[in-house]
Order: C-alpha cells, then sequence, then structure tokens
C-alpha cells in the first residue's frame, strides 16, 4: 500500500504463474479481487494496492477469496486512517 496524488483508489495484480500453476486459475482469482476491489474502492481513495498470490491460493473458494480480502482491505483502512 502507497499513497497517490490521484484521489482515487488504483489496484496492481501479481499473479504468478510460479505459485498458481493454471491460466483458469489465475484468471479466477484477479476476477475475484477486481470484484472486492470494485466494492470497496471508494473507502481505500488515494491509495496504489498490489495483490500477490501465494501457492495456495488456487485452492481457496472464491468465498475465501472473498473473505480474506475483506480483511485486507479493513487492515489497509486502519493503516491509511493512522498514515493521515
Amino acid at each position: 500500500m502507497r499513497l497517490n496524488d490521484t484521489g482515487e483508489a488504483r489496484l496492481g495484480l501479481a499473479i504468478a504463474k510460479k505459485q498458481v500453476r493454471r491460466a483458469v486459475d489465475r484468471n479466477r482469482i484477479k476476477r475475484v479481487v477486481r470484484e472486492s476491489f470494485r466494492h470497496h474502492q471508494q473507502e481505500l481513495a488515494s491509495m496504489d494496492c498490489v495483490v500477490m498470490a501465494r501457492r495456495d491460493t488456487s485452492a481457496a473458494a472464491n468465498e475465501e477469496l472473498l473473505a480474506s480480502l475483506q480483511q485486507h482491505w479493513r487492515r489497509l483502512m486502519k493503516r491509511q486512517a493512522t498514515a493521515q
């Protein structure tokens, strides 16, 4: 996470082939992350976020990914509040 001067949140994705072998799994993870980010984008104003996948991410169900991302967004919002 890094604050930016654009006034809006931006998302970067780094879903490595080394970590998630199958393209179908990488694409599913990216879809879920983008959807979750869209729901929280207003709350993450002026922040650049990069999401990286770990090896066991491909085995997680969409609901598990969404729950995990929800926790990460909350943590970033708290960090943003203390930084300002």
